[in-house]
């Protein structure tokens, strides 16, 4: 197995910090009422969540162009699932937490989270390693020029254009047939075209760190703006402030390709920590932001944290905290995985899968 390059790892980390921070406001129940202090904080984190998800499917799309799909990856993430999302029933029943319809349906679908989108993200992320081999196919069987008119064409179906028009709607989500799948199809196609060929702005660093803080800022300054010229952004359809935080405006984007960019030319010497960390963050993400999400949040206290002077300093630190804790956890227990689940994967491997596979195709 090839050692994972710690640059690549520390981008995983810092983007689980910032899906965990903007779940840390986003499911505060912070209301909105005019801009001040307190509420340019919590907007300003909103952007981080889909940044975050941005630069995960980014290093996807970059490493698994170039990788095999595996019958133990697979298995290992689904079981994985399951095991946080059904600890999480458990839990909640002896902590009687009311967060779980505790019925008959209910109980009989906690064993297929997977299934019912109990985790947008990585019901999503299977999906596309699930494809991955077919879409790499297609990847491979377009020309340069081909890919990148591609490109252009997706991105202006569904980002360049829904960040005008979505002004309308609230969200540049509510058109053309957009979903959040979609979307990170497209941007695992972003990250496989950026390993196969690269982005002409990569060339040099300071137009990558250019490029991202112009983003960056026009996002922020938006919070601002959109408060100001309130009245004028509802008649025509816009009442989020942070309306520029959706993953797929053409500002997100080019800030998440920046930043990635940037992570690529990043030369630092293999770190097993940064490594060990980046490789529990799928763990964190199902753990703090699973079934007992509102918990976590209702016990931090969050809410009145965010009213408070010291918001930012409560949203660093509690995000650094649950990233530790839930990490903890994940390590623990992909240790037992190692020793109990990994071995009997193993002894099935990907050439006995595939060929029961073959010979239930030859059936049909």
């Amino acid at each position: 197995m090839s050692e994972r390059k710690s640059n690549f790892e520390l981008l995983r980390i810092i983007s689980m910090l910032f899906i965990i921070s903007f779940h840390y406001v986003y499911k505060s129940n912070f209301y909105f009422e005019n801009l001040n202090y307190n509420s340019f904080i919590v907007k300003s984190f909103y952007f981080f969540g889909e940044l975050g998800v941005n630069l995960f499917i980014l290093i996807t799309g970059y490493f698994m162009i170039k990788s095999k799909f595996s019958y133990k990856k697979l298995i290992l993430l689904i079981t994985c699932v399951n095991f946080y999302y059904l600890i999480s029933v458990i839990l909640g029943y002896f902590l009687e937490i009311n967060y779980f319809d505790y019925n008959l349906k209910n109980i009989l679908l906690s064993f297929f989270p997977c299934l019912f989108n109990r985790y947008w993200f990585i019901t999503s992320y299977i999906i596309i390693y699930i494809l991955s081999p077919y879409i790499n196919k297609f990847i491979y069987s377009l020309s340069k020029n081909q890919y990148r008119k591609f490109l252009v064409i997706i991105l202006l179906i569904w980002c360049f254009i829904p960040t005008f028009f979505g002004l309308l709607y609230n969200s540049s989500e509510k058109m053309l047939y957009y979903s959040r799948f979609i979307w990170l199809l497209i941007m695992y196609f972003v990250g496989s075209y950026i390993r196969l060929y690269s982005l002409n702005f990569y060339k040099k660093k300071k137009y990558i760190i250019l490029v991202g803080l112009i983003s960056y800022v026009v996002m922020i300054s938006s919070i601002v703006f959109i408060s100001i010229y309130s009245n004028i952004f509802k008649k025509i359809g816009t009442v989020e402030v942070a309306y520029l935080w959706s993953p797929n405006n053409i500002f997100m984007f080019l800030l998440s390709i920046s930043i990635f960019g940037y992570f690529i030319n990043l030369n630092i010497k293999n770190s097993k920590i940064i490594n060990t960390l980046a490789s529990t963050t799928l763990g964190i993400y199902m753990i703090h932001d699973g079934l007992l999400n509102r918990y976590i949040w209702d016990r931090l206290n969050t809410f009145n944290k965010l009213n408070s002077n010291f918001s930012i300093l409560y949203i660093i630190f509690d995000t650094i905290i649950i990233f530790l804790v839930c990490s903890i956890i994940e390590y623990v227990r992909k240790k037992v995985e190692k020793k109990i689940l990994v071995p009997v994967i193993d002894s099935i491997n990907d050439k006995r899968i595939n060929k029961f596979i073959n010979k239930l195709l030859k059936k049909i």
